[in-house]
């Protein structure tokens, strides 16, 4: 007998609600208003310490219902490597709902029969769908991997504007044009594509109807990271440049008043359990840090001596990951990468986690980057001049993380006012699985 009631769970990536309740109180965000009216925030608590608040970490606690120290996962894209981790899709599909995803955070694709699984563009596993879903997740997969060259390639382009055709109703047109045209404003390009995974996911909901779906969109985190200063729910003192994003600009309402217009579209769909969390939440950051990444990681690599590496895969905004066939090869690059610093300070370039026949590495230098400035290795002795020209620039840190996160719904959970993160899990899957 199918189930009465079908649960779709919102992930809203270290959203601060703070900041929402802000808006709320100007007369914005009237659906988060009327969520919020029904189920007042319920504090989730994550891990203790500050590099385990990664949501690559976090999201996989929600999956699995384990804490770091259970699923030691800590690289996104590291669960494609853990089959034994079960995760709350396959074990609700083995409850015989029916299960769809658009980009959930470091999942892997295990269904056997999904109604529809769009991975994030970061973890190497298996789209499910027709040619068009496959070919939209590999236009956004390429987008979002390339970000820093600001370039999209022919087919990719193809891709996401049969996505925007087929996928997205005709009333939706406008608000992307208009955000096209304004292109160049900060935080943009990640208003599109959360809007593009947002209607990819209603479509393909309204089609298949699945028992239980998850939608993840990570825009709101990039634009708190990001451009959070220039917030007018921000009290801090410290202000962006006018380059970087203009005076008076507010890119955190734009998105949030996106995923507003979100949750009122998935509020008229019949007989909806919405589940809303976080995972995390963004404090402000206290100072200027700059953010570079790489722009051609091979060439880096050879060009500063790493040795006998057989692939280079970039990750979110300035982390990369390097695999080699044995461990001495793993180990030579690791104190090579770790020998680097810069001439002018000598503070250091990159950290590096080795993992035995990977490297999961950080570009970590937080200051200005000028055009004749050089970087060199301690170990090998080489010098690299003109540093920048190898780099693009990606942005100036405004927020960082924070282990508490949010959890709300348009009903009442009946859950304490702050739970453990770990415990999550069992509560979608009871919800899910409930028939009332």
């Amino acid at each position: 007998m199918p189930l009465k009631n079908k649960t779709i769970l919102l992930g809203l990536n270290e959203l601060n609600f703070d900041y929402i309740k802000f808006y709320i109180n100007q007369g914005l965000l009237t659906n988060f208003k009327k969520i919020l009216e029904i189920q007042p925030t319920i504090e989730t608590i994550s891990e203790n310490e500050y590099k385990l608040l990664e949501p690559w970490v976090q999201w996989v606690t929600i999956h699995s219902g384990k804490s770091y120290q259970e699923h030691t996962i800590f690289r996104l894209g590291d669960i494609v490597n853990k089959p034994e981790l079960s995760q709350i899709f396959e074990e609700l599909e083995a409850e015989g709902l029916s299960v769809g995803a658009v980009s959930p955070f470091n999942a892997e694709n295990r269904l056997k029969y999904p109604s529809f699984f769009v991975p994030d563009p970061w973890t190497k596993t298996n789209p499910s769908g027709n040619w068009i879903v496959k070919a939209l997740y590999q236009a956004v997969h390429q987008s979002v991997n390339d970000n820093a060259k600001s370039k999209l390639n022919l087919k990719s382009m193809i891709s996401l504007g049969l996505g925007l055709l087929l996928y997205v109703p005709i009333s939706r047109w406008f608000h992307y044009v208009k955000t096209i045209l304004k292109a160049k404003n900060p935080g943009a390009k990640a208003l599109i594509l959360d809007s593009l995974l947002a209607d990819v996911h209603l479509t393909l909901w309204k089609k298949h109807k699945p028992d239980f779906s998850n939608l993840f969109l990570n825009s709101g985190a990039h634009i708190q990271h990001h451009y959070l200063f220039n917030s007018k729910a921000y009290q801090g003192n410290l202000k962006n440049p006018d380059w970087y994003c203009p005076n008076g600009y507010d890119p955190l309402i734009q998105i949030l008043s996106e995923y507003d217009y979100q949750i009122g579209e998935l509020l008229k769909l019949r007989d909806i359990k919405l589940i809303i969390t976080t995972g995390l939440h963004q404090q402000p950051h206290e100072y200027l840090t700059f953010y570079w990444r790489l722009k051609e990681h091979v060439k880096f690599a050879d060009m500063i001596g790493i040795k006998n590496f057989l692939e280079i895969l970039p990750r979110m905004s300035r982390d990369f990951l390097v695999k080699f066939k044995n461990e001495t090869d793993t180990l030579n690059a690791e104190n090579l990468l770790n020998s680097f610093y810069a001439s002018k300070d000598d503070i250091k370039i990159f950290e590096v986690d080795n993992r035995g026949t990977s490297l999961f590495v950080e570009l970590v230098y937080p200051n200005d980057i000028n055009e004749n400035d050089s970087i060199y290795s301690k170990e090998s002795k080489f010098k690299l001049d003109s540093f920048k020209s190898y780099l693009a620039f990606v942005a100036i840190k405004n927020g960082e993380h924070n282990g508490i996160g949010y959890l709300t719904s348009n009903f009442n959970l009946e859950v304490d006012n702050q739970i453990k993160l770990t415990k999550l899990k069992s509560i979608i899957k009871k919800v899910a699985l409930s028939e009332d």
